[in-house]
């Protein structure tokens, strides 16, 4: 039997069709257990029209929390995690089913489509990267597990503890559960079967706001679990990335010095450091180009800059509330 837990949070817009979905699949023995975190809009209303065991919280706890309460309800020896913004395919619970029955002793990693084209650049951007960093086509398996869509045994679950429930926000609870699998000597799988539709806008001022978030609770993630660090680094394709920071972090202070000594040896150096910066971020760049044409690429170059300089300042504020003592 197959447990489907869905956190809820002021999810109308896409919950309806997310259990659409869900209850259009072919696989008769599942249930779907839906946890709404104190929302405030009109979920709880949508959700008594479907075969769901429904559990309302009383105060808002998080998405880490809501996950574990919906585990501790399930039944099934299979718990199927979906954001209530992903829109699963009609053969995903048959494709989870006959997963389990051919390795038992893996996690499963569902995937987002990269087929859609998104009006905003900056959820175009999103998107992409989740193709290309953490489920690129030539990899068999991830250290960066995305609770958004994933399948575990119930007792590997509880085995590992769950999700960190002090991380109240929709951040780095998953990554670091993921860490905690792979401790316990767990591969994830990315199962390219489960693949699904993400129905999600981000507007620019939506995307600065949310990457900014997720990069203060990585970095207190990563502060906490230092050994956590290397398992990041082993994913190469973060490397470049990574190496990008750097390199921004060297263009950023070199323009206060290019302010008070304009020359031709200062302003080789800063457009010397952009062509490096557009190198480590060259084979994503070409990966969009080809999946999504030149045009899109072009205009992905401005948000590689921008995201990198909200990781930038994500790990940088980060970290210093969590030298002040602000752990999470």
């Amino acid at each position: 039997m197959i447990s489907v837990v869905i956190p809820v949070h002021n999810s109308n817009q896409t919950l309806r069709e997310c259990l659409d979905a869900i209850f259009s699949n072919k696989f008769e023995d599942f249930e779907v257990i839906v946890v709404d975190d104190k929302s405030t809009d009109n979920s709880v209303e949508i959700i008594k029209n479907y075969k769901c065991k429904s559990i309302k919280l009383d105060e808002n706890k998080g998405p880490a929390f809501a996950r574990n309460t919906g585990a501790n309800s399930a039944t099934g020896d299979i718990l199927l995690f979906i954001d209530s913004d992903v829109i699963i395919k009609s053969d995903a619970l048959i494709n989870v089913n006959q997963l389990f029955k051919d390795n038992r002793e893996t996690i499963f990693q569902g995937i987002y489509t990269h087929d859609t084209n998104y009006k905003n650049i900056s959820t175009q951007y999103q998107q992409s990267f989740y193709s290309y960093y953490t489920w690129n086509p030539k990899d068999k398996y991830t250290n960066i597990l995305t609770s958004c869509y994933f399948a575990i045994a119930k007792k590997k679950f509880f085995e590992c503890e769950g999700f960190n429930t002090k991380i109240k926000r929709a951040t780095a609870e998953d990554e670091e559960f993921g860490y905690k699998l792979v401790d316990k000597g767990y591969k994830i799988f990315i199962s390219r079967e489960l693949s699904a539709q993400h129905k999600v806008n981000y507007t620019l001022p939506i995307f600065i706001k949310r990457n900014f978030i997720m990069y203060i609770d990585t970095a207190q993630m990563y502060l906490r679990n230092l050994t956590y660090v290397k398992k990041r680094v082993k994913q190469n394709r973060y490397f470049n990335p990574l190496m990008a920071l750097g390199i921004l972090g060297l263009i950023i202070l070199l323009f206060p010095i290019m302010f008070f000594y304009p020359n031709i040896v200062n302003l080789n150096i800063f457009f010397t450091l952009n062509f490096i910066f557009l190198l480590f971020h060259l084979r994503f760049i070409n990966f969009i180009k080809n999946e999504k044409g030149s045009l899109i690429a072009c205009k992905i170059i401005l948000i590689c800059y921008l995201d990198t300089l909200l990781m930038l300042l994500g790990t940088f504020y980060g970290s210093i509330i969590y030298f002040l003592g602000r752990k999470y």
